[in-house]
């Protein structure tokens, strides 16, 4: 009976489910084996890769067999002697062919399917980078609404702390039932901030979880300590990001594919060199006559187009425009990150002035409640004193979590505009 009872209690007894803790390392790489976005670029380089082989096949021979059989009559083979009249023909035939000459646009082809494969390595650096920023930013969320939620944990203490103190203090006659009454509703309110706390947490971990594709719970383990250091001179900033962007290197390559495809358009009415071979064979069903069967031919073409109806005209007007167009872009893209580079530079001076100020703030308050909770029990503070004093130090310890996550997102942001490795920077800490 006591082995039942054992074994009841235990099967009754709740397991604690069992986190999975991710750090800011696996969750980088998490990111890299899951992201969507890179998956789908990668697929653009495969498909870069398969352009660039079937451009180059036209400046390799194409070499094409064909066999068949023909089933005919012809009256007029009965005037020969010995000629079927009816009959079947069977023929194969081995063509090759190998330009020789096309004014360049072989060349320009290859060259355009070369750009194109670069284009797509850069933007799989693109979705890289915008996966690793994203990741890391909701990482670092996620960090930011634990420590708010400790802030709530704290401020539900401190308040149920306050409404101890006031009923021993009415016990004892120093407290009337008003100030019990508002220390329990000051104690209700504070609670409805600790459940929007964990909420905010389920929110910004299911946003997590969206980069890291991660279906089981997960708990996210880290602190928000941000180098206060400042950021590089505008200028530098700048500089740096039009040279490492993939963006860039993305629009550089754009503009290669456009001049090699003006070139195939222009190319379109312009003389080609082209060289030819054929090897034949037939034979025929009931010839009683010697026929040798084989031929073969070989020869060099020369080709021009007189009149195409200004195709080519149509066409190398529209290359011109992509190119111009790529090229517009590129510095529409270079307005873009100088503004980028702008704004987080502002963001992370801001971020980093809050952070230092808030620091010497938090100390302040926290000795402020001290006081005035040594005056309370004193009797020689009141209430409302105390409300000030806790109000000002949850304030100030929800700001300055705010303000080092503003900070980590701001470096984050600036690693993004320069063109620098994430993960790896971030690894470095």
């Amino acid at each position: 009976m006591i082995l039942l009872i054992l074994a009841w209690v235990l099967s009754s007894t709740p397991v604690l489910a069992e986190f999975r803790l991710i750090t800011l390392s696996e969750c980088m790489d998490l990111t890299v084996q899951y992201s969507r976005e890179m998956l789908l670029a990668q697929e653009g380089i495969n498909q870069s890769k398969g352009l660039y082989v079937a451009e180059r096949s036209a400046a390799l021979p194409q070499l094409t067999a064909s066999m068949g059989m023909i089933h005919g009559r012809d009256e007029s083979m009965a005037l020969f002697p010995d000629a079927p009249v009816e009959g079947n023909q069977y023929q194969g035939n081995l063509n090759l062919t190998q330009a020789l000459f096309t004014w360049g646009k072989i060349g320009a082809a290859i060259n355009a399917a070369k750009y194109d494969a670069a284009s797509a390595e850069q933007q799989y650096r693109q979705a890289r980078q915008l996966a690793l920023r994203e990741a890391a930013t909701r990482f670092y969320d996620l960090i930011l609404t634990i420590e708010l939620e400790k802030v709530a944990q704290d401020n539900v203490a401190q308040k149920q702390r306050h409404l101890d103190e006031t009923k021993r203090k009415h016990q004892m006659g120093v407290a009337t039932d008003y100030d019990v009454l508002a220390a329990q509703v000051a104690l209700a309110n504070a609670r409805p901030g600790l459940t929007r706390a964990a909420n905010d947490i389920r929110l910004a971990r299911d946003r997590l979880r969206y980069y890291m594709g991660v279906t089981d719970d997960f708990e996210a383990t880290g602190v928000l300590s941000p180098v206060i250091d400042f950021p590089a001179p505008l200028e530098e900033i700048i500089q740096k990001a039009i040279a490492s962007r993939p963006e860039m290197a993305y629009a550089d390559s754009r503009i290669g594919v456009f001049k090699e495809l003006a070139t195939v358009a222009e190319a379109g009415d312009k003389p080609r060199i082209d060289f030819e071979g054929n090897l034949g064979w037939k034979s025929f069903d009931n010839m009683n006559f010697d026929y040798p069967g084989q031929s073969w031919n070989a020869g060099i073409y020369f080709s021009i187009p007189l009149f195409d109806g200004f195709k080519t005209k149509g066409s190398s007007i529209q290359a011109r425009s992509r190119l111009s167009v790529a090229e517009i872009e590129k510095q529409k893209l270079a307005d873009t990150i100088s503004l980028e580079a702008r704004d987080a530079v502002n963001q992370a001076l801001q971020a980093i002035e809050i952070v230092r100020a808030l620091e010497a703030t938090l100390t302040q308050a926290e000795r402020l409640l001290q006081m005035a909770e040594a005056g309370y029990r004193a009797g020689v503070k009141t209430r409302l004193e105390v409300d000030d004093a806790e109000f000002n130090l949850q304030s100030a310890r929800s700001n300055l979590a705010i303000a080092k996550r503003d900070t980590i997102a701001a470096q984050i942001q600036l690693l993004w505009i320069k063109g620098e490795d994430i993960q790896a920077a971030l690894a470095k800490g």
